[in-house]
């Protein structure tokens, strides 16, 4: 499951399961982002709607929840855990995705099968001009990537068609530094980082309507800006390696996002060049 939003609900669904406590199925199961600055926190108001009905209060509900969830956890031999849960004194349970589950969840991501489609003819609009220039830069950043073996990209993707792919071949993305914290050290990284888990749960997992192109103009600003302060060549390329090669895992899911906001939600071509 790619959406964090969606994957909480089905781990908390299995929790109440364990405990019990019967629901319909995960969708009914409240799980929003906290916006953070660095981190990838999500809450969920699961205890406080079902107390009444178990006649319990929402504190000792979510209490029972949380510890369930912990011990689901470590017997899937999750541990270090992917994700930390905090009970909150109104019942409201809190989750902190690790760094480690955080470059977990980007390594899913750039070894999702995509679906590649043709590369369409040029249509540049100039409304959308912004949008369709961070995804083609994105491109031109992973063939540079893949020219200097930052990375490696699945050869029949260079020219024909989108989106660019790694190779299957290729080792892992290095997300972690040796402590295991994630490489990032700049907020424009975590900006466009914690972006992407948002928007991929409105694209795989909300059923209210968008205002897609303000989004996807927002999402283009926030790439614009990492690519503005993130070096990934010269000094960083020569003496921080893993740390060019997680930015250009971020570019890799960039330019993925994009190409769906253009082509699926905004009906225009994602160009590989302009």
């Amino acid at each position: 499951m790619l959406t964090l939003a969606g994957r909480l609900g089905a781990q908390l669904g299995r929790t109440l399961g364990c405990l019990g406590i019967n629901t319909a199925d995960s969708q009914e199961i409240p799980v929003n982002r906290i916006k953070n600055q660095t981190g990838v926190i999500y809450g969920s108001a699961i205890a406080l709607k079902l107390a009444s009905r178990l006649h319990q209060s929402p504190l000792d509900l979510a209490t029972s929840i949380g510890l369930k969830f912990q011990t689901l956890n470590a017997e899937l031999g999750k541990f270090p855990p992917d994700v930390t849960i905090q009970v909150l004194p109104s019942g409201m349970l809190q989750f902190e995705f690790t760094d480690l589950g955080i470059a977990a969840w980007l390594e899913q991501m750039i070894r999702y099968p995509w679906v590649s489609t043709p590369i369409q003819d040029r249509q540049i609009l100039p409304d959308l001009f912004g949008i369709q220039y961070s995804h083609a830069r994105c491109c031109s950043l992973l063939r540079l990537g893949d020219r200097d073996q930052l990375i490696t990209l699945e050869a029949s993707n260079l020219i024909s068609t989108l989106p660019l792919k790694i190779s299957p071949h290729s080792p892992p993305i290095p997300w972690l530094n040796p402590q295991e914290k994630l490489q990032f050290t700049q907020s424009y990284e975590y900006q466009l980082l914690t972006e992407s888990v948002n928007l991929v749960d409105i694209l795989f997992c909300s059923a209210s309507h968008q205002k897609w192109l303000k989004i996807a103009d927002q999402f283009s600003q926030s790439f614009q800006q990492f690519y503005r302060y993130c070096q990934i060549w010269g000094e960083v390329k020569q003496g921080k390696t893993e740390l060019a090669q997680a930015r250009l895992g971020l570019v890799f899911i960039t330019q993925f996002l994009l190409k769906i906001l253009l082509e699926e939600k905004l009906g225009i071509m994602a160009p590989l060049d302009l």
